[in-house]
């Protein structure tokens, strides 16, 4: 007879109905604790941000030419129960335990990495030393793997080396997961900056470095979990919790219908991307600002309908949007007529033929879509990353520097929402969730952030807060809903 167990924390428990779906057996519900402390950690992201290599974030390496020298909380969690918390309002972690008997460990809950890694008890930096580090000589169940590694964050690396031992989260036990401890880490990981100890990765197992099996994985194969399902409710407030749920999902935590969007390549959670606007502007910022000087183009023509009074002289007398659609449809007319076999990529040059050289001034052939764009939903990542072009647009609208993010908080009153479309679908992103406010320091900033190197957008914390994301491992598939605010723990 299969078991559901479902634990909430002790602060916010009361009495609810189960309404899990997509599991009948072993679901396990992590809580996620948020809390405040600013400190300097938009800073850190953001030189992070630019100096990112192209594979995104989880850049681990093997490095087998790599040369080493030779206080953890005793309290066992209950089953079902890890508390995760909302760090310096921009990202979330919760402990495990590792080894015979149990070390624990506070680690970031990552759906953009798939390894897992803790600090070592060899590692004498002082991010080590400020945080619990795992010595495998006291557990009874390490095994040694023999490889070594290095994780490339741009701004810092963390070095260590590979094992496997017994693993614990959130009650679930783990036998033999294969993971690192660190020799080494980067200034980048001391506090206050990183509360956090190490990474659990929650990616697919082909992102995976050194044939490391992520610890999603080893749950599903092992069947330590009924479906091979996970998701995400991010919370909102000082010391408040949230939820991962490991095995289902939870429809008290969402309001409608999940909008499911395929995963385009399984390593990242990665969907299509198809464009950004705002509020009720009609031009794409993904098609818009893509090869233009970002710099001189006219903010009416993204905030709402442009007059001729504001538009170039080479762009006036052209409603763009009612001009672009009829060049469309033209375009599409012949191409059909003449050739109805006609691969796409050849009616998408008749298409731009077919535009008034005004208008391909102003957008390019296919100015509401942006087929080669995608985006990572990315619960490790605290804010919204994309490229450098879109983003200065982006700062222009809201009145943030482009390089610090930092903005006035006279005016927020007045800023619109974006809308971002994914997989077909188009969510909100209000300016509660892009504008970060430190209520210490009566200070504003930014969560766009220019990523110079990764070649798909980042959607993190600041996206996910405002949506209930359900990751399916097994079909391949993203799933997102309105969150059900105030979450109804289990």
């Amino acid at each position: 007879m299969k078991r559901t167990v479902v634990l909430a924390p002790l602060a916010l428990l009361f009495a609810t109905s189960l309404h899990l779906v997509h599991a009948a057996g072993n679901v396990v519900s992590i809580p996620l604790q948020r809390s405040f402390n600013r400190n300097s950690n938009i800073l850190v992201t953001r030189r992070i941000a630019r100096t990112r290599k192209q594979q995104g974030k989880d850049m681990m390496q093997l490095a087998p030419d790599v040369d080493f020298d030779e206080d953890s909380h005793d309290v066992e969690p209950d089953f079902g129960q890890v508390r995760l918390t909302d760090a310096t309002d921009t990202y979330y972690y919760g402990m495990i335990s590792v080894g015979t008997p149990s070390q624990n460990f506070t680690v970031t809950f990552d759906t953009g990495s798939a390894n897992m890694w803790i600090p070592g008890i060899r590692c004498t930096s002082k991010a080590c030393l400020q945080h619990n580090r795992y010595d495998h000589e006291l557990s009874s169940t390490y095994q040694p793997l023999n490889g070594q590694f290095a994780i490339q964050y741009g701004t810092g690396e963390v070095r260590g080396v590979t094992g496997q031992d017994t693993v614990k989260v959130g009650g679930i036990t783990i036998k033999g997961q294969p993971f690192a401890e660190s020799i080494s880490e980067d200034e980048v990981f001391e506090l206050p900056d990183t509360e956090f100890d190490g990474l659990f990765g929650l990616a697919f197992k082909s992102l995976s470095s050194g044939g490391l099996v992520p610890p999603m994985t080893k749950m599903i194969e092992e069947a330590l979990v009924d479906e091979p399902v996970f998701a995400f409710a991010l919370s909102e407030g000082h010391r408040s919790f949230g939820e991962l749920l490991l095995g289902g999902y939870n429809k008290l935590h969402y309001k409608g219908e999940l909008r499911w969007m395929r995963v385009t390549r399984a390593k990242y959670w990665q969907v299509s991307m198809e464009g950004i606007w705002y509020g009720d502007g009609k031009f794409n910022m993904l098609s818009l600002s893509k090869n233009r000087d970002v710099s001189k183009i006219p903010l009416d023509l993204i905030t709402g309908n442009p007059t001729d009074a504001t538009l170039p002289d080479s762009w006036r007398q052209e409603k763009a949007d009612e001009t672009a659609e009829k060049a469309r449809k033209k375009a599409r007319r012949k191409a059909k007529e003449s050739d109805p076999d006609m691969d796409l990529e050849e009616k998408r040059k008749r298409l731009s033929a077919d535009t008034s050289p005004k208008l391909k001034k102003l957008l390019p052939a296919r100015p509401n879509a942006s087929p080669d764009t995608s985006a990572i939903i990315d619960t490790g990542t605290s804010f919204l990353l994309g490229d450098p072009s879109s983003v200065q647009l982006i700062s222009r609208i809201i009145g943030a520097d482009f390089h610090t993010g930092d903005m006035s908080c006279a005016h927020l009153s007045e800023l619109k929402s974006f809308w971002i479309t994914l997989g077909g679908f188009k969510f909100e992103i209000a300016p509660e969730h892009y504008v970060y406010r430190d209520p210490v320091k009566k200070t504003c900033s930014s969560a766009w952030v220019p990523s110079y190197d990764s070649p798909f957008w980042v959607l993190g914390d600041s996206f996910l807060r405002a949506y209930y994301a359900v990751f399916d491992v097994k079909e391949k598939k993203v799933g997102l809903a309105p969150i059900n605010r105030p979450l109804r723990h289990v």
